[in-house]
């Protein structure tokens, strides 16, 4: 009997400790149970909108149009960058709590550091999470969803590394690096200019997949004996032609951008479709390293593998001649060695 009691007594107790535990996890939340750490979000096919945002102030509007995820309603997004993005927020999921001692600090971190993240599915804000820094042992990233009570580490089975670099909020980032994007099939004519060797430059003029003339710049004539094959290849080049990465204002050279643009240009190139509409970019050489000029050699005054460039005389950007060997040709490349 008095074992009976004890049994009671100590049952008693430990359920009064249980429903204090539950009060003190649920009282200030509001969110409760799993929501509090459901960041995987299944459906990611009904998500039409993401806004990134943190207080460097930086922030970028993710949309999914008919033509494909936009930049900010402009320009087309990165698809490698978006496929990440998305099967992040599908497979992400809770590793572990936070302990009461690092909580705290865990928190201030996030209202920091804390890139905050807003997902809409059809339209309509869906969820909130505040993505932060990685867990001390970098195979985690602190998060938390907007309305919890406490952050949590969130991985993604199987990968080792943390998150946080997935959600980067400058739009610059989220761009495609589209220096001209056309369908061959389309292009009307394509303009090269050198402007140290008029006689290498020239315009090209389609009227039909057959009949393809080259016009020296120098002079105006069309040139006879062209291969039609190598222009067919210069013409399929410009379907995805693409610059290394976007000058921003932070970077040294930004400020001397309008000076760029008033010297005279490596080359320039114009492409030109069947609607009239025009697409292209003038490349400036970058002035070599110190250490790697020889002056007995000029070629080594200037980069040899990057050039500065503007895109339609606006967006500057960096590029590389190897993504550019297929479309920077001079005339001669295209006349056939019989003639």
């Amino acid at each position: 009997m008095k074992k009976n009691l004890i049994y009671l007594v100590t049952f008693i107790i430990l359920l009064a400790v249980a429903g204090w535990l539950i009060s003190e996890n649920t009282g200030n939340s509001t969110l409760e149970g799993p929501e509090n750490y459901s960041f995987s979000i299944k459906d990611t096919a009904a998500i039409n909108k993401i806004v990134l945002s943190d207080k460097t102030p930086s922030r970028t509007v993710l949309t999914r149009e008919s033509r494909g995820w936009l930049v900010n309603g402009e320009d087309p997004a990165r698809d490698d960058a978006m496929e990440i993005i998305l099967e992040t927020m599908y497979r992400m999921e809770m590793r572990n709590f936070s302990t009461e001692r690092i909580k705290p600090e865990v928190i201030k971190h996030l209202e920091v550091f804390g890139k905050r993240v807003e997902i809409y599915q059809n339209g309509e804000l869906y969820k909130t999470i505040i993505v932060g820094l990685p867990t001390h042992d970098e195979m985690g990233t602190w998060m938390m969803i907007e309305g919890a009570d406490a952050p949590y580490a969130v991985h993604i089975p199987g990968f080792n590394g943390f998150l946080s670099s997935r959600f980067f909020t400058e739009s610059y980032l989220w761009k495609r690096r589209d220096l001209v994007r056309m369908d061959p099939r389309n292009i009307k004519e394509v303009k090269v200019i050198y402007p140290d060797s008029l006689n290498a430059s020239y315009t090209l003029r389609v009227f039909s997949p057959d009949s393809i003339y080259f016009v020296r710049a120098s002079d105006g004539e069309v040139m006879s004996n062209v291969s039609v094959a190598k222009a067919r290849m210069f013409l399929g080049a410009f379907k995805n032609l693409s610059y290394e990465g976007e000058i921003i204002p932070s970077d040294p050279i930004y400020a001397r951008r309008d000076s760029l643009k008033s010297s005279t240009p490596a080359f320039t190139i114009m492409v030109k479709d069947i609607d009239g509409k025009q697409s292209g970019f003038s490349a400036y050489k970058i002035k070599g390293e110190a250490q790697t000029i020889d002056f007995n050699d000029p070629a080594t005054f200037y980069d040899r593998d990057r050039l500065h460039g503007f895109i339609n005389n606006d967006r500057m950007v960096l590029l590389q001649y190897y993504g550019l060997r297929k479309v920077i040709k001079p005339l001669s490349y295209f006349i056939n060695s019989e003639s």
